[in-house]
């Protein structure tokens, strides 16, 4: 019997780490919920779709939303495609296939105007309108394009990016890619290739398209430009970089925030440094220039990403070792064996905490939507956090918390995925902000004014108009005066007034217009 007990024991104890290292996939093919159940909930089916997925050896790879209007959501396969789909109607926008199928997959940055995604250590850069592919090479030899930037390391977590540059967390170091201005490298492709077509049509039988000499830069696309490199010494770090002003907020593993310079080449210059007391096994949140990070030492910390001050700090009462979820409100927190908790962002206090849930999904004024650890979809009250209803949706294995919006994201690896949403808000609704400026706006030019023409003395269409501006003149006078009377009485009678407050509405029409005698009040009723 002992020998049977000790078996299962070092079973156990074998079996938890295996269950606890790289993430696996499990294939489904998952059912829609019934529509009763939904009813029950006070959600709805928003829209369903399917991405093309070929056999158990493929699936969904990577699941995100893009933030903004229109907000987007880009799925990634293990086989290499790349869906971009408008979040809030299912629409697919378009679908690319992108690298050698099968190569590890990170999941995508963005920008205004380019999505970036990564197969091992290659870079392809796609336009966000069209998903065409930005950054190519053309081999004279072979006469065929290839297709990517090829980086000196492969990301060990997901990049980031703005405007410009591109940030990748390779390990113990992260790099900067400046990237081309794609928008007048088309531009200018355009007006090369209407100049050659108004070329044939004026110089008809003259040389053929084939025989025209290539353009200035060549058939190469303009090409991204490595602008600077950043070690982290003995640190390795897993989580994506912090975009804040003119800083880059990088979280290592042992729980170091450090902000450095992320413009100009040459060495960085480093702001701040900040350790938790534990270790920081999770990516942490972000609200524009905060960062909130969770520790093993059972505390959530918010962090200026700016000079590198505590906000505040949460005691949690256990470690917490998944990411907190933050929109314009609140923080949600996961600490392990206790459930979902609900904190105050600007303060950190605890709201409430449901034993139930454990991961977070979305929220909206009045429902929170999370699962636990087994798959099943609750609704909790979001002022109080009691769990309100439940469903089994295990088969829903890929999930996507959702910050930005109410909308609820579920997805399979057979392809399908579905949004819910509540009934009564058929419009997304906005919780969280995106960081970003707005344009601004453009300045209408106004018309130079124009020239007052100098009056006649002797001209009787001027004596006329200045006699019509005096008589106005005097109107407005009289008003004045007619105007401080009136306020003058009304300070008089200032104390009846205020005691007449909480009366019907008859005594102070009487006070405005000066009745007093029983048969004036008569006429007002």
């Amino acid at each position: 019997m002992r020998l049977g007990l000790l078996a299962i024991t070092l079973l156990g104890t074998w079996v938890a780490p295996a269950s606890a290292q790289a993430p696996y996939k499990v294939y489904t093919s998952p059912k829609m919920p019934p529509r009763d159940s939904l009813d029950r909930m006070n959600l709805t089916v928003a829209w369903t779709t399917r991405v093309r997925v070929e056999g158990n050896r493929d699936g969904i790879a990577s699941f995100q939303i893009i933030p903004g209007t229109p907000t987007q959501i880009v799925v990634q396969t293990f086989k290499g495609s790349v869906y971009l789909f408008d979040a809030n109607r299912g629409d697919m926008i378009w679908k690319t296939d992108v690298g050698v199928p099968f190569w590890s997959v990170q999941a995508a940055a963005f920008c205004s105007h380019s999505i970036y995604v990564t197969r091992r250590n290659m870079l392809h850069v796609l336009n966000r309108q069209d998903g065409s592919q930005r950054v190519y090479t053309y081999d004279r030899a072979t006469k065929l394009f290839s297709f990517g930037y090829e980086l000196q390391f492969a990301p060990q977590s997901v990049p980031v990016a703005d405007e410009d540059f591109l940030y990748l967390p390779m390990g113990d170091r992260v790099h900067s890619i400046l990237m081309p201005d794609f928008a007048e490298h088309d531009r200018i492709k355009r007006a090369r290739e209407l100049r050659k077509a108004k070329g044939r049509e004026e110089k008809k039988g003259g040389p053929k398209e084939k025989d025209l000499p290539d353009d200035d830069d060549g058939p190469d696309s303009p090409q991204p430009d490595f602008y600077w490199g950043y070690k982290l010494a003995d640190k390795i770090m897993t989580s994506s970089p912090l975009i804040a002003d003119d800083f880059l907020g990088l979280l290592a593993n042992d729980g170091t925030l450090s902000s450095i310079t992320r413009f100009e080449r040459g060495q960085r210059i480093e702001k701040f440094e900040f350790k938790t007391i534990g270790q920081a096994p999770a990516a942490p949140g972000q609200h524009l220039a905060t960062a909130f990070i969770a520790s093993d030492d059972s505390n959530v910390y918010a962090v200026s990403l700016l000079g590198g001050t505590i906000k505040w700090r949460h005691v949690s009462g256990a470690p917490v070792r998944m990411q907190p979820y933050v929109n314009d409100r609140d923080v949600y927190i996961a600490p392990d064996r206790i459930g979902l908790r609900r904190l105050d962002r600007e303060t950190g206090r605890e709201r409430w905490t449901n034993r139930d849930a454990t991961r977070f999904l979305a929220a909206n004024l009045k429902y929170v939507y999370a699962l636990d650890n087994i798959g099943k979809f609750f609704v909790l009250d979001a002022e109080r956090g009691t769990t309100l209803a439940k469903l089994d949706m295990a088969d829903w294995m890929l999930t996507l918390p959702n910050e930005w919006t109410d909308r609820v994201y579920l997805a399979a690896h057979d392809g399908q995925i579905l949004c819910l949403r509540n009934r009564d808000l058929v419009r997304p609704l906005a919780l969280k902000v995106t960081g970003v400026a707005p344009p601004k706006p453009k300045e209408e030019k106004k018309p130079p004014p124009m020239e007052e023409k100098k009056k006649d003395p002797d001209n009787k269409e001027d004596k006329e108009k200045d006699k019509e501006k005096d008589k106005e003149k005097d109107k407005e006078k009289d008003k004045e005066k007619d105007k401080a009377m009136s306020d003058d009485a009304l300070g008089r009678r200032g104390t009846q007034q205020l005691a007449w407050n909480r009366t019907p509405s008859i005594h102070a029409r009487a006070i405005t217009t000066g009745a007093t005698d029983h048969r004036q009040l008569r006429t007002l009723r």
